[in-house]
């Protein structure tokens, strides 16, 4: 008896001293696992503002596809198709390109010719970014000549064009040592395919998606910057001490300096979450347009905010400024604020960057099932039978418009629906037919 409460002893002692040693151990792996996790964490988030480079910016939007007398818009829901043509296109070279100038007839027929592949841009880019994104070697064309379209027809002796949608130029070469098995690969792994078709519309293609083709709401969870945050990497300030600051309605205003040459002016509003960066500086203003891209993609990692989706969307030669946009496949985000994501323009002496505190994060499983889009054709109908002029339609696009939870913050919904640029302004359908009366008055 006495045997046996000695034994329970020395193991009730052992099972002590066991649970002290585990206790241990893991309150230090705890502990290691913790600082390896910040460690990670900070580098993830550092390499996540440095690593991006101006061809992941500046890649095609959309990736069109035609055969047998039918046109397809196409990607995978996974994974971005466009980066995998650019080792592709890197590795082809290519004899020197021909220049043409073709009719509006022409250049339709030439969109249309079967078992092609298009890459996309929402609006013309220079061959000089061109080669930046792809790789590309060749260089036996001007560097700022532009085009939106990069088309690429398979065959027996493939060619790449390079096409402008504006004033139907034409650059054209062959390609040599250009793998058409690869391009047939990376076509075998697109699971969502949209049928369109191209037509005509006041002098420029137009992609019109055919009847009842459906596409899927996303949500996600978005993330916001501290307001000190900007300050640091905008103004350039770690003590608020040097700051001017003042309220304004909503708005908050930090200025930094008093000579019209250094003065830099950040402005964020709370209802909007908008904020606008102002910096003076004696510096001329980019003067060609391949510079005024790689300038304000400089301008674009100043914010500081997460890049992902992050795509060129338009140039304005009239104001000198670059807008860029949200893109979830293949589509632009609007509403995120009223000029895209980001819009950098280069003032005579400086520059200013318009810019939203809010960027996609994590997608989140969305409750809404597909949404089924009508054809681009009975919108267009439904505009002219309100009374709006289809010379006044400069573009009609699907698009993703961005709304927010009001049970969730955190969260914003993205929902499909068609986008008119009237007038030169973009709006919803819905946003349009609200405001038909006002914006068809005196048409």
């Amino acid at each position: 008896m006495r045997f046996n409460n000695f034994l329970m002893r020395v193991i009730l002692i052992a099972a002590i001293i066991v649970s002290i040693g585990l206790s241990w151990l893991i309150w230090t792996s705890n502990a290691h696992y913790e600082r390896q996790t910040d460690s990670q964490t900070t580098t993830k988030s550092t390499s996540r503002k440095t690593e991006r480079k101006i061809g992941d910016i500046f890649l095609p939007t959309q990736l069109l596809w035609r055969t047998d007398n039918q046109s397809q818009l196409i990607y995978n829901s996974k994974e971005s198709l466009i980066p995998q043509f650019k080792a592709t296109l890197k590795l082809a070279k290519s004899a020197q390109f021909k220049q043409v100038k073709l009719s509006e007839d022409d250049y339709y027929q030439a969109i249309s010719e079967d078992h092609t592949l298009t890459l996309l841009y929402p609006d013309n880019i220079s061959y000089a970014i061109l080669k930046k994104v792809f790789s590309y070697q060749n260089n036996n064309l001007g560097q700022n000549v532009t085009f939106n379209r990069i088309r690429i027809t398979l065959g027996t002796q493939p060619k790449l064009w390079l096409m402008n949608d504006q004033s139907h130029q034409v650059y054209q070469t062959t390609l040599n040592g250009f793998s058409q098995a690869r391009v047939k690969k990376v076509l075998k792994n697109a699971d969502v395919h949209l049928k369109v078709t191209e037509k005509m519309l006041n002098h420029k293609p137009l992609l019109y998606v055919a009847a009842d083709q459906t596409l899927l709401p996303y949500s996600y969870l978005v993330n916001q910057q501290p307001e000190n945050y900007y300050i640091t990497t905008l103004l350039n300030q770690q003590n608020m001490d040097n700051i001017d600051t003042k309220e304004q309605g909503n708005s908050a205003i930090y200025t930094d300096g008093t000579d019209s040459n250094l003065y830099k002016r950040l402005t964020i509003n709370h209802d909007t979450d908008e904020i606008s960066f102002v910096k003076y500086e004696n510096e001329k203003s980019p003067s060609t347009l391949t510079k005024s891209f790689e300038a304000s993609f400089d301008a674009l990692l100043k914010t500081g905010n997460a890049l992902s989706g992050m795509r060129f969307y338009s140039y304005d030669k009239a104001t000198n400024s670059t807008a860029y946009r949200t893109y979830v496949e293949g589509f632009p985000v609007f509403y995120q604020t009223n000029f895209g994501s980001v819009k950098v323009q280069f003032l005579p002496t400086g520059q200013k960057i318009d810019f939203s505190n809010y960027s996609l994060q994590v997608p989140v499983p969305a409750e809404d099932k597909q949404v089924t889009l009508p054809s681009t054709e009975s919108v267009l109908n439904q505009l002219t039978s309100n009374g709006f002029l289809l010379e006044n339609v400069e573009n009609v696009q699907v698009g993703y418009e961005w709304t927010k939870e009001t049970s969730n913050e955190q969260v914003i919904d993205l929902n499909p629906t068609y986008f008119v640029q009237y007038k030169g302004v973009w709006r919803s359908l819905s946003a349009l037919m609200a405001q038909k009366a006002e914006l068809t008055e005196g048409s």
